[in-house]
């Protein structure tokens, strides 16, 4: 693995006594210094801070170490440039290299869009491994932002007045938490201790975590991080415009960090119940609660955006599907996944017409978010450039792994998706044309946070957040998700009404919960929509929704024939770790095949058969049954 070390570090093991550490306000550059939060405890049942050594349950991740003069004086130069570094790990976090990194492999995987360019063919979209692709993202985690990460924690905390710094220095961890999820769930294992605590890590000999050991660690980020900021302190640093996220309210923050507590502890509850249990309820239970409204989604504003959205308009890095779809050529179609959920998960919802003739009409119904995110097929260069489709056409997904991709003609057969032409008003934010080239994409949202308590809710889970049944909070998904799309709460209601789940009994009054789960899940996937890293590794937890098999393996046997992509390989550049070629179970693990720790069952059988899901399996409603 490739280390970019930019300062010494000198590694203290002799611990300080505390009267030396809270006397001063205002450090000696001619003296080593103390991380001034690591011997300080928060207890998440107070909030208030304990003074103790350092012997808590957070001293793995904690910056545990001293700096000398020259780097303290090298930090000074860190903090100035802290909100540019701020906003560079908001911005790439997730759009790094989107396209090989995310929308030719988990976008696809997760049953959103199909591959329809002949080059990428036989590559990711099909199971093939390339390096190349999977090795950026792995490289972006590790050398891009880790670095970035690092930088920040150590100049928000060794420097004259480091609690003026210190709301940012842990919503720097939320963050630096988000991504991690993102790169477990498509690696597995790997390493995230040596980095948590901003340490560099010894070059070509870094050690790794299991899964399990992961997701300890970033509950307890989180956990920590919820209850050391401080909302009210206004006198706290803020990259105000450069937090492109949530440009400086604090209180978004923490609901955001309680919302992916709540995700991350759904996805271990078939591994790990207690656990899960234990980590839900406390994200449910904490006082500054979950996501309250579209408003707190948590997003990538393109820097194409109008400045009032924090876009710099520094030219590219548009909205990152619309540049794959449509900027590319219609490289990234709709999937024929998609299309059939579209037309039914509901018998009403919106009309539309095909022309058949010249005053006549078939008039179809399909779910309303179809019509506000995709064109219909058979676009051409000439029709995109101005925003207009044929009526005479109608909306077509392609099967994933259909290898007969033909970009070269000039006219696309599938779908592709409704992207406003930047001479139409480019950055004019119009709800007709939702992928507009500046509008923000959403990695977790309002929506989400709705359905997640749904299941919550489903699996009997208390919390002082959740107050409404299974039922009410699947349905408030939905809306939510309707309403983000600014879709007529009307034809909302129209589709609720729809909902072809209830046309043989309500599978939320029964005692069918897998029926229920498959309602949620399937429409939290529609919800999702186009977080494909999000999507990939829920229809892996839950095997839901229940999309068609791949039609191609070109895994080389990686991927057994009739099963599912389970994760990525590590990049070859791994073979250069020591640690990871010195440990066989890592050797073992890798590859495209194996399930990830809390993946407990397979999709498929070994005929390709999809079988039952059971995400019920340990059965036990703890909090209800008491």
């Amino acid at each position: 693995m490739k280390i970019n070390i930019k300062y010494k570090e000198l590694i203290v093991t002799v611990l300080v006594p505390l009267s030396l550490l809270t006397v001063h306000s205002c450090y000696d550059f001619d003296v080593l210094r103390e991380d001034p939060y690591a011997l300080r405890d928060h207890s998440s049942s107070t909030g208030t801070d304990i003074d103790t050594e350092d012997n808590s349950k957070y001293a793995d991740i904690n910056l545990s170490f001293k700096v000398s003069k020259e780097d303290s004086i090298a930090y000074r130069t860190d903090l100035a440039g802290a909100a540019s570094t701020f906003r560079s790990l908001l911005y790439e976090g997730y759009y790094n290299d989107y396209q090989i990194t995310t929308n030719l492999s988990h976008d696809i995987y997760a049953g959103y869009v199909a591959n329809n360019q002949p080059k990428h063919a036989k590559k990711s979209p099909d199971y093939g491994y390339a390096d190349g692709w999977s090795a950026a993202r792995w490289r972006h985690f590790y050398d891009d932002r880790s670095s970035e990460y690092r930088t920040l924690l150590r100049a928000f905390k060794f420097n004259d007045n480091p609690d003026q710094y210190r709301n940012y220095f842990y919503i720097t961890r939320i963050y630096y938490t988000f991504l991690a999820l993102a790169n477990t769930d498509t690696y597995g294992a790997m390493p995230l201790r040596e980095y948590v605590s901003a340490r560099v890590p010894e070059t070509n000999n870094v050690a790794y975590d299991t899964q399990e050991e992961v997701y300890d660690v970033m509950f307890r980020m989180l956990e920590q991080a919820v209850d050391s900021i401080r909302p009210e302190e206004t006198s706290q640093w803020s990259p105000t415009t450069d937090d492109i996220c949530y440009f400086g309210d604090v209180d978004k923050w923490l609901r955001f960090a309680n919302t992916l507590r709540l995700r991350m502890a759904l996805r271990i509850s078939n591994v790990d119940p207690d656990r899960a249990q234990q980590e839900g309820e406390a994200a449910l239970n904490n006082r500054y609660g979950l996501m309250t409204s579209n408003d707190d989604n948590m997003q990538t504003v393109p820097r194409y955006a109008p400045v009032a959205m924090g876009g710099i308009d520094a030219g590219g890095d548009e909205n990152a599907l619309a540049m794959c779809s449509v900027a590319y050529g219609g490289e990234s179609v709709m999937s024929w996944d998609l299309e059939q959920f579209y037309r039914n998960l509901s018998s009403s919802g919106m009309e539309y017409q095909i022309k058949t003739g010249r005053n006549d009409y078939i008039t179809k119904i399909i779910d309303p978010r179809c019509l506000v995110c995709w064109y219909r097929a058979n676009m051409t260069s000439s029709t995109i450039s101005v925003g207009e489709e044929s009526l005479r056409e109608d909306f077509v997904g392609c099967k994933r792994g259909a290898q007969e991709p033909d970009i070269s003609m000039s006219v696309l057969n599938y779908s592709i998706t409704r992207t406003q032409p930047k001479s139409i008003d480019g950055k004019s934010l119009n709800p007709l044309f939702w992928f507009n080239y500046a509008r923000p994409t959403v990695w977790l949202g309002y929506s989400e946070s709705l359905f997640l308590k749904a299941e919550a809710a489903l699996r009997g889970w208390q919390g002082a957040d959740l107050t409404m049944s299974a039922e009410d909070y699947f349905l408030a998904g939905i809306r939510a998700s309707m309403d983000y799309y600014q879709i007529d709460p009307s034809v909302t209601q129209k589709y609720i009404d729809g909902l072809v789940i209830y046309e043989n009994g309500n599978p939320f009054s029964g005692g069918d919960r897998e029926a229920a789960l498959e309602a949620i899940i399937t429409q939290k996937w529609m919800a999702v929509f186009p977080n494909g890293s999000e999507g990939w590794a829920e229809f892996r937890r839950t095997d839901y929704p229940a999309l068609a098999n791949q039609l191609s393996n070109e895994s080389g046997g990686d991927v057994p024939i009739g099963k599912n992509i389970k994760r990525l390989l590590y990049p070859n550049s791994e073979n250069n770790n020591r640690y990871f070629t010195e440990h066989a179970e890592l050797q073992e693990a890798n590859t495209q095949g194996t399930r990830l720790w809390w993946d407990v069952a397979d999709t498929n059988d070994s005929e390709g058969e999809r079988m039952q899901p059971n995400n019920f399996r340990n059965n036990v409603l703890k909090k209800v049954m008491k």
